[in-house]
């Protein structure tokens, strides 16, 4: 499970570096709303293992906490970053949304072993990877 969880993250901060600058356009609207989805969609597998009881409480901990600050990153980023004309208002949904991800996970990281609460994050979740894959397209 150790050597998962650390995949993962390197996989996530290769993936996530350089995603914080310039101004965005389509395609980079693209990019990041899929990188997004995979968050919240990882976020609702790791939501759904809790809620079975399938993960550890540190495995929990610790996953959940990178995938809030790599959404809690993108939320920060999307909020201030310049547009290309036309796309403001795509880019500050995708922000909010991800900042919706990050608070969700939030909840994961803070009760790791609460069935209950990763039962109640699974929906909202994965309603978030179904929204950001929208903007993606």
């Amino acid at each position: 499970m150790a050597l998962v969880a650390r995949v993962v993250l390197a996989v996530l901060v290769f993936t996530l570096a350089g995603c914080n600058g310039g101004t965005v356009d389509r395609h980079t609207l693209k990019r990041d709303a899929e990188k997004v989805a995979s968050l919240a969609s990882e976020g609702e597998l790791l939501a759904n293992d809790v809620s079975k009881g399938a993960s550890t409480k540190s495995f929990v901990r610790v996953h959940a906490k990178e995938l809030s600050g790599a959404a809690a990153g993108f939320e920060k980023s999307l909020a201030k970053r310049p547009t290309s004309p036309g796309m403001t208002a795509d880019v500050r949904k995708l922000s909010k949304l991800a900042g919706k991800v990050s608070r969700e996970l939030e909840q994961l990281h803070l009760h790791p072993t609460d069935r209950e609460v990763a039962a109640s994050l699974e929906q909202p979740l994965m309603d978030a990877a179904n929204a950001a894959d929208k903007l993606a397209k």
